[in-house]
């Protein structure tokens, strides 16, 4: 997803909104005066850029989203054993509807938008069209991020993208997911965040960090402060966790072998009683191969050179498994990744690749475009699986993230956040527990206010200078959230759970209920003659790309690794 080629789309009424907003800035000025943060003297240099440029376009930002979702029975909640809708076009080339590991696991991708507003009504149309679609064949959308029953790992189809070469590049990778992890675990969903800064923004910050490297080329400082927002982000996502998180429960099927780490409602529930994100604790994605890579995103070339080494160093138990028996492929190699998307990461720096093009290799040739954020769970109350709010709530987190200060990440330091992250996941919500933020243990209340504080000022920085007030109004609503726990979604979900007396019954009439609301608005002409067209084009160009293959499987796949 190209996040920087959308042109900047500034509200027409911004200068009439700044002026309305002026003595919330003359506020927040004198306020920032008495500060020596590395926060607030960004934000006081960036509101003179702002004035200087007289309309606050640096602080355009440009999104997308994906968002996954299973497809299950309508009646029993099992998940979908038939092929993806013909009627919604290939998998392998539709643009804004495919498949992820699964053929039942849908995943959604809008276009990129410079307002939240608008990512969110591309989402709510495809919503819309898949959900009558789904409606003729008796499914729905499962809408949380854990799974629903499964029987094992055969109950789950490995998605099928076709007779051509890059298709079947595609089906092996997931048979090698398969044979590693277990086709189960691959069905949890999430929702992506992909988000970039506009050019303007860029010219601010360069023209404020004179002090870094001043021979730099743009996209170069670029990468650099995209890689600092990174660490940043590994530092307080924590919080992300806590607020959002929304899978402390999970149907029983999905440990084939049970599990003592959980409690148990009833015979087909486990939940985590203080828990906020099982999906991102280490029951959820599971990779012992992966524990010990070191990644964390201090510069460009080294993280690029940590993925390459992993793509070249065999890996025992993957050798074990073998990489072709009796003619079929079992994996793409026996290394610790097959690909690099194989490495698990609450958020990414990117870079669109050209066909053929490993992403790697487009990120040491143009540098980084955008941050995809991979942490954030399905939020099963919305039909859409996200609220707008929570979006305006990551652009403040994000906008933080690249303000608060540029240090380097050290090893000893990535593993104890990597430890927190996993202390929150599963207990989060256990007011007696202490943490260590890295100062020491304390409350989670303690340092959570901490840091919603220092968000609040970038809220209130960015609702001052754009006159949009749903920035300040999504903190403020967390805010009210972490004083109020039992407002948590996963305290939510427990609460749900609990009432239906299990998971999965408590899943499945939230499923049925959101595509009720779906099906009770008649779909527009112009959006379904415009999604028949996008399926019909998508099919044919997925029969040109099989007839165009002109070697054999073998060949192209020794091609497409040698760069790695």
């Amino acid at each position: 997803m190209n996040v920087e080629t959308i042109p900047s789309s500034i509200d027409a009424t911004i200068h009439t909104r700044v002026q309305s907003a002026k003595p919330l800035l003359n506020a927040l000025r004198k306020k920032e005066n008495n500060l020596t943060t590395p926060l607030s003297n960004a934000l006081t240099a960036l509101d003179l850029f702002c004035e200087k440029n007289i309309d606050a376009t640096p602080l355009t930002f440009h999104r997308g989203v994906e968002r996954e979702a299973l497809r299950v029975k309508k009646s029993n909640g099992r998940i979908s054993h038939l092929p993806h809708p013909k009627a919604l076009g290939s998998a392998l080339t539709h643009g804004s509807i495919t498949t992820d590991y699964s053929e039942s696991l849908m995943e959604f991708i809008t276009g990129v938008h410079p307002s939240v507003e608008e990512v969110i009504s591309e989402l709510k149309t495809i919503h819309h069209v898949v959900n009558h679609t789904l409606s003729k064949q008796d499914e729905c959308l499962w809408p949380a991020s854990m799974p629903c029953y499964l029987d094992d790992n055969t109950d789950v189809p490995i998605a099928d993208y076709g007779t051509s070469n890059v298709g079947k590049l595609k089906y092996v990778y997931r048979e090698g997911l398969s044979n590693r992890y277990g086709r189960i675990m691959q069905c949890i969903a999430g929702m992506h965040y992909n988000f970039s800064f506009d050019n303007s923004f860029w010219h601010f910050l360069q023209s404020y960090r004179t002090e870094s490297r001043t021979n730099e080329s743009l996209q170069d400082f670029k990468s650099n402060n995209y890689f600092a927002l990174i660490r940043n982000f590994r530092r307080n996502s924590w919080l992300l966790s806590y607020l959002f998180g929304a899978s402390p429960a999970v149907d029983a099927s999905f440990f084939t072998k049970g599990t003592d780490k959980l409690q148990t409602l009833g015979t087909d529930t486990y939940y985590g009683k203080h828990a906020t994100s099982l999906r991102m604790s280490d029951l959820g994605y599971q990779n012992n191969a992966q524990a010990d890579l070191f990644v964390c995103y201090n510069e460009v070339g080294t993280y690029i050179d940590t993925l390459k080494q992993a793509l070249k160093t065999p890996y025992a138990k993957y050798q074990d498994i073998g990489l072709k028996v009796e003619g079929e492929y079992r994996q793409l190699n026996t290394n610790i990744l097959q690909i690099e998307n194989e490495y698990y990461s609450d958020i990414r720096p990117k870079r669109v690749a050209k066909p053929g093009e490993h992403p790697s290799t487009a990120l040491h040739a143009r540098g980084v475009e955008y941050i995809e954020v991979r942490i954030m769970d399905i939020d099963p109350f919305s039909p859409i699986g996200m609220n707008e709010d929570t979006l305006y709530f990551i652009d403040v987190f994000l906008v933080f993230c690249m303000l608060a200060g540029d240090s380097q990440l050290e090893e000893e330091e990535c593993h104890a956040l990597r430890d927190l992250q996993q202390e929150i996941a599963t207990h989060g919500r256990d007011n007696n527990y202490l943490f260590d933020f890295g100062k020491g243990k304390v409350p989670l209340q303690t340092q959570g206010l901490d840091l919603l504080n220092e968000l609040k000022k970038v809220a209130e920085f960015l609702t001052a200078k754009t006159g949009n007030e749903n920035y300040l109004l999504s903190i403020e609503k967390e805010i009210s959230v972490f004083n109020a726990p039992t407002n948590l979604p996963s305290n939510k979900i427990l609460a749900l759970t609990e009432n239906a007396s299990g998971y999965k019954t408590a899943m499945l009439e939230l499923a049925n209920s959101q595509q009720e609301g779906w099906l009770t608005t008649q779909l527009p002409n112009e959006i379904a003659k415009k999604f028949s067209q996008l399926a019909e084009e998508s099919l044919k160009n997925q029969l040109d790309i099989e007839s165009s293959d002109e070697m054999d499987f073998d060949t192209y796949l020794t091609e497409y690794l040698q760069p790695q």
